[in-house]
């Protein structure tokens, strides 16, 4: 083999090299999977919902791992929609399991975590409600915002003729006490307040304290245990003649469970109770796509889940603060129809209102 074939052999092969090392260096970042850490309560109170967010995330991670080059994978912890177990699952994703981002679904996590997530930067898919004001940082809420919701429904029960409204409030977590005030604000004025707890001997009391106050309507801002309790007291020592008309905001699905089990056959007797909500209705793709993957229908807390994970992953860049800023311009197509943020990172809600039949909201 002469001189010139073999430097040309060599040119060839370097030129070779220099490609591939070339093509790697430019995908290699692209093709990482990326972490994402999920706090996520399926058991609690809320497991229901908390349930119905993981399948929605899993239908949406599968679904896109199936068809992009960009890799995510997660790891879950569930918080029981308990602030404790909360912060413990939150400080395991990031000094041990060091995530990339973070969905979280609880209103009580957040909380718990709040300096915490601030601190460390990254982005942050939540569920529920967050109790401290929302604003222009890493959280983005993909539930609709609430107090447009609340103050739209003091708005509607004022049209309605109500004038003499009660609201049940339970303290367990400021995030009510928002929601009421919301609804306050929207009604006009001042609306008396009752605080709920979870024990039961508190919550009879405050039972026979609401009907002695003779309220036209009451309005239940509560956790689904708590509201289903109340209510179950309420219609024991009421009657069709003298029980006050039902108002509830969306707690009242992401809990029908708890409401189905411990009012059993007097669920029938809350029928045609008012109930505020964002209205997003699910789209045909993400229904097929989930009952053909679970054999159901969605429930309650699929579309947060699904709506969730694309919009870490359709916003996703490898530097954190590029990745929020993404997230801040976004605007997509998610399990129940545009998904896109205010300027503090809160979804823009669609207000309407619907009914309970049977427990469901029609």
């Amino acid at each position: 083999m002469n001189k010139k074939t073999i430097w040309s052999m060599t040119a060839f092969i370097l030129v070779i090299t220099v490609v591939i090392l070339f093509y790697f260096s430019r995908n290699s970042s692209s093709n990482l999977t990326v972490k994402l850490g999920v706090i996520a309560g399926t058991t609690g109170q809320y497991a229901p919902a908390g349930e119905g967010y993981m399948k929605g995330f899993n239908l949406a991670l599968d679904q896109w791992n199936n068809s992009h080059i960009q890799k995510f994978s997660t790891i879950v912890e569930d918080d029981g929609f308990d602030a404790v177990k909360g912060l413990a699952a939150y400080q395991k994703l990031s000094s041990i399991d060091n995530v990339d981002a973070y969905a979280i679904v609880s209103s009580f996590t957040i909380d718990a975590v709040y300096d915490l997530v601030h601190k460390e930067d990254k982005p942050v898919a939540l569920g529920f409600e967050q109790s401290k004001p929302a604003e222009d940082d890493n959280i983005f809420q993909v539930l609709p915002a609430a107090e447009p919701v609340e103050s739209a429904l003091g708005q509607k029960v004022k049209q309605l003729g109500y004038s003499k409204p009660i609201a049940a409030v339970s303290n367990n977590t400021s995030v009510y006490q928002n929601f009421y005030t919301g609804f306050s604000a929207g009604f006009g004025v001042s609306v008396q307040k009752f605080e709920i707890n979870s024990d039961i001997g508190s919550i009879r009391s405050q039972a026979l304290a609401i009907v002695a106050a003779k309220p036209d309507v009451v309005v239940f801002f509560t956790a689904p245990q708590d509201g289903a309790q109340l209510v179950k007291e309420i219609l024991r020592i009421t009657t069709s003649t003298n029980r006050p008309y039902f108002v509830f905001d969306q707690d009242v699905q992401s809990g029908s469970t708890d409401y189905q089990t411990i009012l059993g056959s007097d669920i029938n007797k809350i029928d045609g109770s008012l109930v505020a909500m964002s209205k997003n209705d699910f789209t045909s793709d993400f229904t097929q796509a989930y009952t053909a993957k679970y054999n159901e229908t969605p429930p309650f807390g699929s579309d947060m889940g699904y709506n969730s994970f694309l919009l870490l992953a359709t916003t996703y860049d490898k530097n954190s603060q590029t990745w929020i800023d993404n997230m801040k311009k976004v605007s997509f197509t998610g399990a129940d129809g545009n998904v896109s943020f205010d300027s503090v990172g809160l979804r823009v809600p669609n207000v309407y209102f619907g009914k309970l039949q049977g427990g469901k909201v029609i």
